[in-house]
């Protein structure tokens, strides 16, 4: 790291600069996993968080890394489907400490997603899963096999275990971000400046923090990683022609003492689950189911307590055998950052663009995170980045705290 004092003035301004290879905008899944990625390879990288890290769509998102099975109900494995079929195996890799990453410290949630359906559709569900394309990837279970929630007597439809995998999103954040202390750092859209050509390539970010000199970071490439932040940012840089789009979710929250784990799609009539459910433990040890699927999606156009009245009529008309009386309802809105797509639908992979000396990013999903590193490390070398920079000295610059989970905030959700 250099030591610089431009004349300003009667005084000298000193100010560091520092040469590196990658800058990452955000400290979500994506720019952590890229993080982990990129040193792995010998890159000089750092990263620099604008709020609290994991604080947009991860903490908000239900933690299931799924194999592509719910986007195949229309019969077809289409090109979403497939291009996720293999996340779960690689995410296993990751978690039993395998591999470039080492995610050993994550907590699961739950080993095995779910899919079940009422009994008047249990007959589409089976033909389904029997299909030649599908075999080896379900297992349709009976009796104790199943979930808690779904053995009542009363319970008269079929279920089917996935190789699907959940995870505690705030144990993943927390590990990730713990391996990395050294290169991760906190910074604000008041104190950080970016400096950009005719040609939008970054040349220089500038940040002032308090208490602190300014510091001057010349790098080689800058990864916006950011999610929905990536908008200011691209804006910064000039890249006004990158256009993103933000789909929206209505999550609904119930806390109930007495409801049992469930991580399940409860499979409908339309071609997305009717309602996809995964469970939380509060830090005073109180029990969330956190809903999602068609619920989520077709209650944008509704206000919060109508949001929550469709819920309790789907809890009870799905299980009536589980008293839910007494139960705490909230609701969440949730934005999905990604590029922008024809008429907003939803873009079948991870993506990563280059621009200038700039990757503009967005993993698209939480279980797609590993094929958006290999993407931008892909770009790199086509680019013939290779790493050069020596390991930066740490900065001047403080840890930026990791969110609290949804569940934990005091204020409304």
């Amino acid at each position: 790291m250099r030591t610089t004092a431009p004349l300003h003035g009667m005084y000298h301004l000193v100010m560091l600069t520092l040469d590196t290879d990658i800058v990452i905008f955000g400290g979500g899944i994506a720019g952590l996993w890229t993080l982990h990625h990129l040193r792995h390879l010998g890159y000089a990288a750092l990263l620099l968080e604008n709020g609290q890290l994991g604080d947009g769509q991860t903490l908000r998102s239900q933690g299931i890394i799924h194999g592509g099975m719910k986007y195949a109900l229309s019969g077809i494995l289409n090109a979403e489907a497939e291009a996720i079929a293999g996340m779960p195996e690689r995410w296993r890799r990751a978690l039993r400490g395998e591999g470039d990453i080492d995610l050993s410290g994550v907590r699961v949630l739950c080993d095995h997603h779910y899919m079940w359906s009422q009994s008047s559709l249990a007959s589409r569900l089976t033909t389904f899963f029997g299909s030649k394309m599908l075999r080896g990837r379900i297992a349709q279970v009976h009796g104790d096999e199943r979930p808690e929630a779904l053995r009542d007597r009363a319970f008269k439809g079929s279920v089917y275990r996935l190789d699907d995998i959940v995870v505690d999103t705030h144990s993943l954040i927390e590990t990730l971000a713990q391996r990395q202390k050294n290169h991760i750092y906190q910074i604000s859209h008041h104190n950080c400046r970016i400096e950009a050509d005719d040609q939008h390539r970054t040349r220089a970010i500038f940040i002032t923090a308090a208490g602190t000199e300014p510091l001057r970071i010349h790098p080689r490439v800058v990864i916006l990683a950011a999610g929905a932040g990536n908008r200011e940012l691209l804006d910064d840089i000039g890249l006004t022609q990158q256009r993103m789009q933000l789909r929206p979710l209505h999550m609904v929250l119930m806390k109930h003492p007495q409801l049992p784990p469930l991580y399940a799609h409860c499979v409908g009539t339309s071609s997305k689950p009717r309602i996809t459910i995964t469970t939380h433990t509060t830090a005073a040890g109180e029990t969330v189911w956190y809903l999602g699927g068609e619920l989520a999606e077709s209650g944008v156009e509704r206000d919060a307590r109508l949001q929550i009245d469709v819920a309790q009529r789907e809890i009870h008309e799905l299980f009536p055998w589980i008293d839910v009386r007494g139960a705490h309802w909230s609701t969440l809105r949730v934005d999905r950052a990604e590029p922008q797509q024809e008429q907003l639908v939803k873009p079948d992979h991870a993506y990563a663009s280059w621009v200038g000396n700039n990757i503009i990013c967005w993993p698209t999903k939480l279980a797609l995170a590993p094929n958006l590193a290999e993407q931008i490390s892909a770009l790199l070398k086509e680019h013939q980045i290779e790493p050069l920079t020596p390991p930066p000295s740490p900065l001047p610059l403080p840890f930026p705290e990791i969110a609290t989970p949804i569940w934990d905030r005091r204020e409304p959700i």
